[in-house]
């Protein structure tokens, strides 16, 4: 059984991802509006290749963004319905899957642009 400010706590966290995966959608659509701009007009069958898989890549992130605020929100909901309900083991699962696709993000990030400036 949580005690409130235990249960205010895992929904102050929650609300926080929420706003870092915000900064993430914006960062993935201003990476695709770059690499969109980039690509253009490249013909190498290499390029095209990781072209093809960095397109493919940001799709699926924002995918993935999209999910995963989803079930915090969700998260969030069922914390505020039964305040007194043992939410901690979801909160921590889902706080393992924010901090893979945040790392992910950041590699892919990191892998693209080095891509494009190479």
């Amino acid at each position: 059984m949580l005690t409130e400010t235990q249960n205010q706590q895992l929904l102050d966290e929650a609300k926080n991802w929420i706003l870092h995966l915000k900064t993430y959608v914006d960062n993935i659509n201003e990476l695709k509006s770059n690499f969109y701009k980039w690509a253009a007009g490249k013909s190498g069958h290499d390029v095209l290749v990781q072209i093809e898989r960095y397109h493919n890549q940001f799709h699926i992130q924002q995918i993935n963004l999209h999910d995963l605020k989803h079930s915090i929100r969700l998260h969030m909901q069922e914390c505020r319905v039964n305040p007194d309900a043992g939410h901690f083991g979801n909160h921590r699962q889902l706080e393992e899957q924010y901090d893979f696709l945040i790392n992910n993000l950041d590699e892919l990030k990191a892998e693209f642009k080095e891509f494009i400036s190479g």
